[in-house]
């Protein structure tokens, strides 16, 4: 098992397994070790797919903080995907500088200072239309796997 160094929810350093995010070509892998789920059963994430589970994961649970985001984004995923600060917060970010999301300071359940992200009407436009070009996209790949072997 992959461990990297991590800070505990009181700020306790310690030495515990942990993901990881890398790129290759146009695609980027995040390996989760945590969950205790195999390496290999990891699914490969197609790049621009994190907006679109941050988007959605807003426009149905209201107002987040990160951590509340990364956690429903694994939980949807049964688990087959984690993401870390260093794959999520620039995600946050940019759709922040984008204005697809809006963030403001407060506190968070366990009265810490957290930046709550809601979704803005740009969001919501945009999310109808990446989740438009998913199904698409989805549909136009789905023929493919529907072809059959031609007789001669």
């Amino acid at each position: 098992m992959y461990h990297n160094l991590a800070w505990d929810s009181l700020g306790v350093k310690s030495h515990a397994p942990g993901p990881y995010c890398f790129p290759i070509g146009n695609m980027v892998v995040i390996w989760v070790t945590h969950t205790g789920v195999a390496v290999a059963d990891r699914i490969d994430v197609q790049q621009g797919t994190l907006s679109l589970m941050v988007l959605r994961t807003l426009e149905v649970l209201g107002p987040l903080h990160g951590y509340g985001i990364a956690r429903r984004i694994e939980e949807t995923s049964g688990d087959r995907l984690a993401l870390n600060y260093g794959t999520l917060y620039p995600a946050l970010l940019k759709l922040e500088q984008e204005g697809f999301i809006h963030g403001e300071w407060g506190a968070s359940e366990n009265n810490r200072r957290a930046k709550f992200y809601h979704l803005t009407a740009a969001g919501q436009k945009q999310l109808a239309r990446e989740t438009r070009e998913w199904r698409e996209t989805a549909q136009l790949i789905e023929s493919f796997f529907a072809l059959r072997p031609e007789r001669a």
